[in-house]
């Protein structure tokens, strides 16, 4: 047999709107009758977080630090990317001379400007970027080492 232990809990009236609406979410009602059990709610609240180990220690703000670097880092690549597209596209359609290829960076760079020009009017706030030669954010190497060859 379970031994099962009694809880008595004072809610607040938001934490019990909580319970309510969990629920009424997952149809979690009162044995013999139609109203909504808080106390179903909670022991389905409690198993959900025992089933997908839900550690209430642990700083979620550092993980969404980490996250909102790595956006930041994938987002300032972005134009680098369409730049390096559009210029190989161009360079490999039309064989341009060594000459040449001053217009057709310029070129690039204007399509840049003229469709994506919005991705460099945006501040990061959790990395660093300098501008390069051509106008476009780069992250500089934190730590001053980088694993690509």
């Amino acid at each position: 047999m379970n031994e099962q232990d009694v809880l008595t809990l004072r809610l607040t009236p938001k934490e019990m709107e909580y319970l309510h609406n969990l629920a009424d979410k997952h149809d979690l009602k009162k044995r013999g009758n139609d109203e909504l059990s808080p106390a179903k709610a909670l022991k389905f609240l409690l198993a959900y977080c025992l089933h997908h180990e839900i550690k209430t220690n642990k700083n979620e703000e550092e993980d969404l630090l980490v996250i909102r670097k790595m956006i930041e880092q994938i987002h300032a690549s972005i134009p680098h990317l369409l730049f390096q597209n559009q210029f190989q596209s161009l360079l490999m359609a039309n064989q341009f001379k060594s000459e040449d290829i001053n217009i057709v960076k310029q070129s690039t760079l204007q399509y840049l400007n003229d469709n994506f020009s919005g991705f460099q009017s945006l501040s990061y706030k959790e990395v660093k970027f300098k501008i390069n030669g051509i106008g476009l954010k780069t992250i500089p190497l934190e730590q001053g080492i980088s694993l690509w060859k």
